[in-house]
Formats: C-alpha cells, structure tokens, sequence
C-alpha cells in the first residue's frame, strides 16, 4: 500500500489557505468567492497526462531513454519531493507529469548531454479530504469516486445541531495548483434534495461553521489551534499559491 502524505504537513497547508482566504475576505471568509460550480470545473477535469497533479503516494516510472542506467521507479515522498541521481531533490507535487519531464531535462542536462526523459504514474496514492467544524468526527475520511461535500460529512459523522448546513466552506486544489474556495449549500441538498454539483477529488478541505466566520483570532484559536491535527506554528511560511 503506498504511504499517505504526512497529515501534518498536509493540515498545516490547508491551515495557511484557509487563513489567507480569510484574510482576502476581510472580516468573513468566503466573501466573493466563486461559485461551486467554477470550483468543479476546475477541479474536475478530465484525468489525463497533461493535466494530472501529482501527489505524494504517487508512484513513478521515470525513464531516460538515452540514459538507460539512470531509470528509477519510485514514490513521491510524504514531503512532495523525489530524489533522483542526475538531479538531486525535485519538488513533484503539484506538477503535471509533462511538467516534471521538463524539469529533469533541465536539471539533469547538467551531467547529461541532450537528455531526454519520459514519466509514467504507475500507480496513484491514497485520496484522502479533512473535514472540520461542526461534524461529529473531525478528521480524515477517504475519498471514494465521486464522492460529494455532503458524503464526506456523513463520513465524518454527520453535522452536529450547531452545525450552519447552508454555508460550508469548500477548498480544493484547482487545475493550476492554486487553491478555489467555494460556499456549498447543504441544507438545500439535504431539506429539498437539491443535487450536489462539487466532486471531492482529494486533498481538499471541507468545513463546517457554527455561523458566519466573522472574527478571524477566534477562528484561528478554535479552529486551527484546537481542532485540526497540526500544530498552530506550523505551515507559516508554506509557499502555496493562493489566486
């Protein structure tokens, strides 16, 4: 079984997106943000090689055709990092597949003449979404196929009574690696059945408010510091790309 991404470093990330998140909302997190349905198209796409983000647990096939002796299958590291001779350590999590060949050519052109290199996943990681707030069991839960904000909760244990059903904060990874927020009505889904439009597809957060964040000191003290597995100092200076 492949190795999941280290919870804390995955949490710390999605820490330092909700908060910048906040902050680019003044004093309500989620104010303008897009609608759902722009959130799942950019997360949703097909899966294909050009437009596939690796993750950590992935695992590679990385051939040098002309190189034959420096072919390496190996995992992306808990850390989104792979390790290979002609390069040294490469960050590659977050990039596509082509992306990454790009990147070992520069790299390794080096100590190698014209290289040229072809990546393959050969297998994919572990799927895994953090669900917070008011549900019964805050935490991981695995993403199956298809899997929607309002499953993921149940998966969790359900809303509490001071769960805010109507305004549940959706953050996923879009298809440029940068964070999309979104607010999920769910309380339309669940008292008129209204059809969910957003597909978790991993490594995305959904969160579940008692009302309206309004104070950030007290989100960050009741939620990041109190709820979510990572510690408050963590994740700082994370380089994440927030749009």
């Amino acid at each position: 079984m492949t190795q999941y991404p280290n919870p804390r470093r995955w949490a710390a990330d999605c820490m330092v997106a909700i908060l910048l998140l906040s902050f680019a909302g003044c004093s309500e997190v989620g104010r303008n943000l897009p609608p759902p349905g722009e959130t799942y198209a950019l997360t949703q796409a097909a899966v294909t090689r050009s437009d596939y983000r690796l993750q950590a647990g992935d695992r590679l096939n990385i051939k040098f055709p002309y190189h034959t002796k420096h072919n390496q299958e190996l995992p992306i590291r808990p850390d989104g990092k792979i390790t290979l001779e002609p390069t040294g350590e490469i960050i590659a999590e977050g990039l596509t597949p082509l992306e990454l060949e790009d990147l070992i050519k520069q790299r390794s052109s080096r100590v190698l003449k014209n290289p040229e290199v072809v990546v393959i996943v050969t297998q994919i990681g572990d799927r895994r979404a953090f669900v917070g707030g008011e549900v019964g069991r805050p935490g991981f839960v695995a993403v199956q196929e298809g899997m929607t904000p309002l499953q993921a909760v149940l998966a969790a244990g359900g809303f509490k009574d001071t769960a805010r059903k109507d305004s549940v904060l959706y953050i996923a990874r879009g298809a440029t690696g940068a964070y999309q927020a979104s607010r999920v009505d769910l309380d339309a889904v669940v008292r008129n059945g209204v059809a969910e439009t957003v597909r978790l597809t991993g490594s995305d957060v959904v969160y579940v408010p008692a009302t309206r964040i309004a104070n950030l000191d007290t989100f960050v003290d009741q939620y990041i510091r109190k709820v979510m597995p990572v510690d408050s100092r963590a994740g700082a200076t994370a380089p994440i790309p927030i749009p």
